[in-house]
């Protein structure tokens, strides 16, 4: 479970990180959102207009155990849509059991909407046709994450045990960052970037040094991450592909609640 949680949070900042670096993107600067899909919104959780499309998103997590068993796990699926005013769908897809005869339709959990312009998020459950109406605030959101301010130059703590002494006298990871050029993916170009944090001796407990990648690939035509593969030998292998991508624009009553749905918690 810890692991899965930090896999979610690591793919949510790099995906912030990712799109700060889009250029071009038309931002529609007076509309943010706290819970828009890292996949359909730009820098700061602010909605991207005037570029329309509909893809699958899937996640596929591969873990190799030290006695060679293989564990691949492939739930986490999403639809999402964003048409030319930046309003977003995002259509969860609900885990099938094994139980599941195979090529049973796949069922949608949950759907969340976005419209930017208006300030409302709607949250759909589509097992008991209701719908939370929640108000969303405009402009810029603050980072889910903020990093603290760094400490004044040669500061130390006014009390502070030997642990911390030696955690401070710890070697540090060492970043690096390689440009891998263009590609194109699912009929769309994108550039890519790779990220390597290699860890030293000791920083966790580790005998030997090892090494994590973080591979993102970006549409700047969309505005929106691709592609984004995770390498980490504590937790395996995490690939996370759009699919199926249409630039055409989606049916507007994707955007709108159904109307046999009943609506609760109005602003």
């Amino acid at each position: 479970m810890r692991s899965q949680m930090r896999i979610v949070v690591l793919i949510f900042l790099l995906a912030a990180m990712a799109t700060a670096q889009i250029p071009g993107v038309a931002v529609n600067e007076s509309a943010g959102w706290a819970f828009t899909s890292p996949y359909a919104r730009a820098p700061g959780g602010r909605a991207v207009t005037g570029m329309p499309y509909s893809a699958q998103r899937a996640t596929v997590r591969v873990q190799v155990l030290a006695d060679g068993t293989r564990i691949t796990q492939a739930n986490d699926k999403e639809t999402i849509y964003r048409d030319s005013q930046g309003r977003t769908r995002t259509e969860r897809i609900a885990p099938q059991g094994p139980d599941v005869p195979s090529g049973t339709p796949d069922s949608i959990a949950s759907i969340d909407i976005l419209d930017p312009a208006n300030g409302i998020h709607y949250m759909l459950n589509p097992r008991n046709h209701t719908a939370r109406e929640l108000s969303a605030p405009r402009g810029v959101v603050p980072q889910a994450f903020p990093a603290p301010p760094p400490p004044p130059a040669n500061a130390r703590p006014a009390f502070f045990s030997p642990n911390q002494v030696v955690e401070s006298q710890k070697p540090r990871p060492e970043v690096t960052h390689e440009s891998l050029g263009t590609r194109t993916l699912e009929g769309v170009l994108a550039s890519g970037n790779r990220t390597t944090t290699a860890y030293p001796v000791g920083f966790v407990g580790n005998d030997r040094p090892f090494s994590e990648t973080t591979e993102i690939w970006t549409s700047t035509d969309l505005g929106m991450i691709v592609l984004m593969k995770i390498s980490d030998p504590r937790t395996g292998d995490t690939t996370t592909a759009m699919t199926n991508i249409s630039r055409a624009e989606p049916d507007p009553s994707l955007f709108q609640v159904p109307p046999d749905y009943q609506i609760t918690n109005p602003r």
